[in-house]
């Protein structure tokens, strides 16, 4: 086995042996990303990590900061815990998600042929929490790019801890007009707010490389997005993005192929930056989509991501929502970040 990832497996079966590992008490895996600082105001600096870290920090535990909502607010997130080790150059995220909409927990003991069941309160909803661990040092070449290590859990998708950081950081806009400003260049200097933000984007793993190469690609789609612009005169229909269809030749040569599609994304990033690549890794198998970043080749969300299993946690880890950072885990995480992080 690849001390980086998962045996090479169906994307199915890859995503479904994840999902096994992510909720075991004594081994976890963790998600590779690129946590990427970024702006809309183009003549705006880029902040330093930190200082945005400083807001997440400060959310820990203030009621005054508001929990994100999803699902008209059935699914809610905040920070539970939050930790900053200067020595290391790392800060470390518990997100903690409630999710009214699940069923109640069940605890069966065959032996005795038993069950015993947990209702939830009225405004309760079913816990689950996952860690992330940041880089507070910037990777080599990429200054307003850090490593991000995401713990694996089924309940918690890497967008809606990307949304829940990025709110934190809203929030703080909107309470402190001034938080984040610059001046344009000319005409008279005055301070301009402005809202950074944060994107993560996976790292391709060796099972995507392989399946790429070796499966039957079936077409690459450039995506550009469109921000809800009128169709025609009906009001009742926006414009919310635009794609172009490339069309692979089956003859693109194995070793070839990853290069060459990103390739080709990278040159049309501006006007079109994501790039959907359809593959059918096996013979008579299901085809398989992955959004990428035609900007980095990261990918946008989680399926395909390099991934790192750490087993052997000890003591394990009791339940799906600790209340704190786990030391054990994050120990051991924080172990393969210096290693992977290239400073």
């Amino acid at each position: 086995m690849s001390a980086t990832d998962i045996p090479p497996l169906t994307p199915s079966a890859r995503r479904g042996l994840l999902a096994a590992y992510a909720v075991a008490r004594n081994a976890r895996d963790l998600l590779f990303y690129d946590l990427v600082v970024q702006r809309r105001a183009k003549q705006a600096p880029y902040p330093h990590l930190l200082t945005l870290a400083s807001y997440w920090l400060g959310a820990c535990g203030n009621q005054k900061v508001p929990a994100k909502k999803f699902n008209n607010g059935s699914i809610t997130s905040i920070i539970k815990d939050a930790e900053a080790d200067a020595s290391n150059g790392v800060i470390t995220l518990l997100i903690e998600m409630s999710d009214r909409n699940a069923p109640d927990a069940t605890y069966l003991d065959h032996e005795q042929r038993t069950s015993r069941h947990l209702a939830k309160g009225e405004k309760e909803g079913s816990g689950a929490s996952a860690h992330v661990f940041i880089s507070s040092l910037p990777q080599k070449d990429f200054p307003n790019s850090y490593l991000a290590l995401i713990e694996a859990v089924p309940s918690i998708s890497v967008q809606k801890i990307q949304s829940t950081l990025n709110s934190i950081i809203k929030h703080a806009c909107e309470i402190d007009k001034e938080a984040f400003t610059y001046q344009k260049p000319g005409g008279v200097k005055r301070d301009v707010p402005y809202q950074p933000h944060i994107a993560l984007g996976g790292y391709p793993s060796d099972q995507f490389i392989h399946d790429l190469e070796h499966g039957k690609i079936q077409g690459m789609t450039l995506v550009s997005p469109v921000v809800k612009a009128p169709l025609g005169q009906s009001p009742y229909l926006k414009l919310e993005s635009h794609s172009l269809k490339v069309r692979v030749s089956k003859d693109l040569p194995q070793g070839q192929r990853w290069q060459t599609l990103f390739r080709e994304a990278h040159m049309n990033k501006d006007e079109f930056p994501t790039a959907r690549i359809s593959v059918q890794p096996e013979k008579d198998g299901r085809s398989f989509s992955v959004d990428l970043d035609a900007d980095t080749g990261n990918i946008i969300g989680e399926s395909y991501v390099k991934t790192r299993r750490v087993g052997n946690i000890d003591p394990p880890i009791a339940n799906n929502s600790p209340d704190a950072i786990v030391p054990q885990f994050k120990r051991r995480a924080v172990e393969v970040l210096l290693k992977e992080r290239s400073v």
